[in-house]
């Protein structure tokens, strides 16, 4: 069994990957703000971050951390702006869309965006703000200082076994037939929030966890393919044609996804899942 490892290394450690990846992918999309993976790579790494900030948010001092997540949520909405575009087009050719005119109108808002986007990387680069954050984010002690007397093993079975256990109560009822996009959706976001947080905490478990975030990687791919759809049909909501065809593309991915979560979030999964999770005992 290996040390516990104390609370206030694993935040430090987190929060230096996280901005180490960030500050990178801000370069590799500052310097290819055309390249649709770049920018889906700074997405994420975004979102990696956030929810490190979310997660560990006692041990940073509260004003220093609120701004810095104001500032993500905001490069964030001009990234989706560029992101929304490239899966519009995608999803069209897809669902084997033919409109010329509407693939032109997309292109054209995905040019604008991107010069918006790219403006706004330049700024975060010449400005060294993910750098200066390093600085900034020191661990601070949280209030009474009994959560930094806690372990990372100790964090982990008092956050992972509960957020699983909503995992799979969410999960049960979006895979329903009748489950409204509005419900799905919730359940996307919930699902990227659990994969997130186990990530914070892989290394207590040895390994342990692959097999969980494997499912959990599948299960955000085949709901992000479901939004992708819903997100293109807001953007075509005045083009009968096209949301006709989409609409059939998202009812093939909802199927898709009901077929997935049988497959891999039975409840048998539940059970081993949850036990593996309240363990948390960092044998390898």
């Amino acid at each position: 069994m290996s040390k516990p490892a104390p609370m206030r290394k694993v935040v430090r450690s987190q929060t230096a990957t996280r901005l180490k990846k960030l500050d990178a992918e801000l370069g590799h999309a500052g310097r290819k703000p055309k390249d649709a993976d770049a920018i889906h790579d700074l997405r994420v790494s975004i979102r990696r971050l956030s929810r490190e900030l979310r997660v560990f948010e006692a041990w940073f001092e509260a004003g220093r951390v609120k701004n810095i997540r104001r500032r993500l949520r905001k490069l964030m909405e001009h990234c989706a702006a560029v992101r929304n575009c490239d899966v519009a087009i995608e999803v069209l050719r897809t669902a084997k869309c033919r409109n010329p005119a509407l693939f032109a109108a997309l292109e054209e808002e995905r040019r604008r965006t991107r010069r918006v986007l790219a403006g706004k990387l330049a700024n975060w680069l010449r400005r060294n703000r993910v750098r200066k954050w390093r600085a900034r984010l020191r661990v601070a002690r949280p209030a009474g200082g009994a959560e930094l007397r806690t372990t990372s093993q100790e964090n982990a079975r008092r956050l992972l076994p509960a957020m699983i256990g909503e995992l799979f109560r969410a999960g049960r009822e979006a895979a329903r037939p009748d489950s409204s996009h509005r419900k799905l959706h919730q359940f996307r976001l919930k699902t990227k929030r659990v994969r997130y947080t186990v990530e914070l905490f892989e290394q207590v478990y040895g390994g342990k966890t692959k097999p969980m975030m494997a499912s959990l990687k599948g299960l955000q791919e085949k709901l992000g393919a479901i939004n992708d759809c819903a997100t293109t049909l807001e953007m075509i909501r005045r083009n009968r044609g096209a949301v006709t065809v989409v609409r059939r593309l998202a009812g093939e991915r909802a199927a898709e996804f009901r077929s997935y979560w049988k497959k891999h979030f039975g409840p048998a999964e539940r059970v081993r899942w949850k036990a593996v999770l309240s363990a948390a005992d960092g044998k390898k």
